[in-house]
């Protein structure tokens, strides 16, 4: 079985690949001291907020682009 990832799909505004990054939290307003980890497409600068940070920091909402 094969589990995709965020970083596995492209950027729905470009179709660019996205690649991981650490962002200041204040970045997406989320009420955590430390950087978190967005999907980002270094083509059009489109930031997706991975599963794994949501749950992290408490939101909702799979995959919100910012």
């Amino acid at each position: 079985m094969c589990v995709t990832s965020e970083y596995d799909l492209g950027c729905a505004n470009c179709g660019g690949s996205l690649a991981r990054r650490e962002v200041p939290p204040e970045a997406l307003a989320f009420p955590v001291s430390e950087s978190v980890e967005v999907a980002e497409c270094p083509n059009c600068g489109g930031r997706y907020v991975p599963e794994a940070t949501l749950e992290r920091v408490g939101g909702d909402g799979f995959g919100r682009q910012t």
